[in-house]
């Protein structure tokens, strides 16, 4: 096991306030998960997800837990955000590789990795200046901000798979579009947000009414999808 504490700079690059999230408008929810390594409609669901209201250690939060099938196995997470602010407590990546998790205390993350087999785990906490958000789960924090067509905004980020460091998440409101999720069922209006981090690009397909992430896309460089993750929701 490897153990460290490390002060980390995260000032923010401009004098322009952080974004706000809105944890009020965050919805309950469950439904099912498909994913595709290419654009397509054509495969059934082959995971869950479930996005509920708690409380964990006396404080009020939204925990969110995924379950679904990958070429290589069973992948899962579980992330628990304070329920006003978004900010992250917990969260948990599971997949065959072995179990990454990473505790949050305002600007102190704690981060650790317990392979599914044999050695080479670790832990390792830093100090930050500001508090970070948690790429895991990223998707709530976007969604519960004042959205409009064209803007723009950053957040200071963690990823629980790196063993330190933070980054820079950039994103845009890129446009609202009508999202036909079946051929039966009404279109949603919904706002279409792209982001960057670690320089890798992201869409979120956003539900205007309820603010549900509908859809999760990772982009190539041509703009092209190389894997998505569609969510059919109720009660969201």
């Amino acid at each position: 096991m490897l153990f460290g504490c490390a002060p980390v700079g995260l000032n923010l690059p401009s004098d322009q306030p952080d974004p706000v999230p809105q944890g009020r408008s965050v919805r309950p929810t469950f439904g099912w998960i498909t994913t595709n390594r290419e654009e397509g409609v054509g495969r059934a669901p082959d995971g869950s997800i479930a996005l509920e209201a708690v409380r964990y250690q006396g404080r009020a939060a939204w925990q969110q837990v995924r379950r679904w099938q990958e070429a290589d196995g069973e992948h899962s997470d579980s992330i628990l955000l304070e329920r006003s602010s978004l900010r992250p407590i917990v969260t948990v990546r599971t997949t065959p590789l072995g179990v990454w998790t990473a505790r949050y205390n305002l600007r102190s993350v704690e981060r650790a990795f317990q392979p599914a087999r044999g050695s080479g785990g670790w832990k390792r906490t830093e100090l930050f200046q500001n508090t970070p958000y948690s790429a895991l789960g990223i998707e709530l924090v976007i969604s519960s901000l004042p959205l409009t067509d064209g803007w723009k905004g950053i957040l200071p980020v963690t990823v629980d798979t790196m063993q330190q460091g933070w980054g820079w998440l950039r994103f845009e409101v890129m446009r609202e579009m009508s999202l036909t999720e079946k051929p039966s069922w009404m279109p949603k209006s919904s706002w279409v947000v792209d982001y960057t981090l670690n320089n890798e690009h992201f869409r979120l397909w956003i539900a205007q009414e309820g603010r549900s992430i509908r859809r999760i896309e990772k982009l190539g460089p041509d703009n092209e999808i190389i894997y998505q993750m569609r969510r059919v929701l109720l009660g969201g």
